[in-house]
């Protein structure tokens, strides 16, 4: 190849390469943040959703989940759950509270029994526990009812009752909700509330956390456990009763349901005489509704009347104001008591293996590790085996 054609070829590629570095700075200048056109409208987005994000976090999550849309006054108690959820930077302690209300502001402290249940490791988690109405004047309040999810010691919250939430954690409290056969009927809901403080501020004295908007709307009907019994049909007498009455398997198995043993004459029924259809067993008889009005161990042993325990619930179509009782007070010896009582707990869910996401996520973790490794092994094998 001659001198002439080598610097040629040569000065083409020299060309070339300036060619493609000048459109590659080009379409990087185009992309830049620092070009006006791209910076323009995302200059406000950054400050906007910081300070959303702030006003978000500057206080516990709340949320009730699972609240049935049925209650049944005198009916047996139904079961959900309230969630403190800790999304700041800092620790917070709380007392859990719950307000419920009619809509026609008729709803007292004597017509419900509310129970709860902390989670395992925390003093007294595991167990049911009577709700106590908030001291202060919880019964009335806003015309409606907060409860204490806690027991109440010198006229205050006890001690106990002050849940320590460190950031990234949550506490699910199991609740269960009866009402009494002379319950006011209708429209009525449940909003989460909590007496709250920052934990790393010794001036804040806490305040209360309300919003209607996380409660759950439900309704209060009347069933076959509420008020007096519904009583059993008695088939229409229409003959006299025939003397072998008694000698008859059906009418025997019959008389638990019915309140007359006799029966029609064997020989062609009045036509007014109705056929009895009650099972042996009398279970559907109108008369084994539930009487239960929770007012004892408030276990539910009656399959649910209508809607289910999901987290699909109704809103609240009335107003539910902030808590106006006398706020309870907060010392930092209780605070301090709180942070030992959670840290024990997490200790004691690391040892039995329970615990939240974090464990899972490890677990998962682990596992796709262990994987990556037999992977690379199984791939250093087969090439190995290739080279020999």
């Amino acid at each position: 190849m001659s001198i002439r054609r080598s610097l040629a070829l040569a000065g083409v590629a020299a060309l070339t390469s300036s060619l493609v570095l000048t459109g590659a700075q080009g379409a990087m200048a185009v992309g830049s943040p620092g070009t006006p056109s791209a910076a323009a409208p995302s200059a406000a987005a950054p400050s906007a959703a910081a300070q959303a994000e702030q006003a978000k976090h500057q206080g516990l999550d709340l949320s009730v989940r699972g609240v049935p849309d049925t209650f049944v006054a005198g009916g047996p108690a139904r079961v959900f759950s309230y969630r403190i959820q800790n999304s700041a930077k800092n620790d917070f302690v709380a007392f859990p509270l719950l307000k419920f209300k009619n809509k026609a502001g008729t709803l007292k402290a004597k017509d419900l029994k509310v129970e709860y249940q902390l989670p395992a490791g925390l003093p007294g988690g595991g167990t049911w526990k009577a709700g106590s109405i908030a001291p202060g004047g919880g019964d009335g309040d806003d015309s409606a009812v907060l409860i204490l999810l806690g027991g109440v010691s010198d006229g205050g919250p006890a001690d106990d009752a002050l849940l320590f939430v460190a950031p990234g954690k949550r506490i699910d409290i199991d609740v269960r909700v009866s009402f009494t056969k002379d319950t006011p009927l209708g429209k009525a809901g449940v909003v989460p509330v909590a007496f709250e403080a920052n934990a790393d501020d010794e001036s804040d004295n806490g305040h209360f956390s309300c919003d209607g908007i996380k409660g759950a709307g439900f309704t209060i009907k009347a069933g076959g456990g509420s008020g007096k019994p519904t009583p059993s049909p008695t088939p229409t007498k229409t003959g006299k009763p025939s003397p072998t009455a008694t000698a008859s398997p059906t009418t025997t198995a019959t008389a638990t349901a019915t309140s007359t043993p006799t029966t029609p004459a064997p020989t062609t029924p009045a036509p007014t005489t109705p056929a009895p259809t009650t099972p042996a067993t009398g279970t559907a008889s109108p008369s084994a509704s539930p009487t239960g009005s929770g007012s004892g161990s408030g276990e539910t042993t009656t399959p649910a009347p209508s809607g289910g325990s999901t987290d699909a619930q109704q809103p609240i179509d009335f107003p539910v104001d902030v808590p106006k009782v006398a706020p309870p007070k907060i010392t930092p010896a209780v605070v301090t008591k709180a942070k030992t009582a959670a840290s024990d707990a997490d200790k004691s869910l690391a040892t039995t293996g329970g615990g939240d996401d974090t464990t899972a996520i490890a677990a998962a973790g682990g596992a796709v590790l262990v994987a990556g490794v037999g992977t690379l092994v199984v791939l250093r094998r087969r090439k190995a085996g290739q080279q020999g």
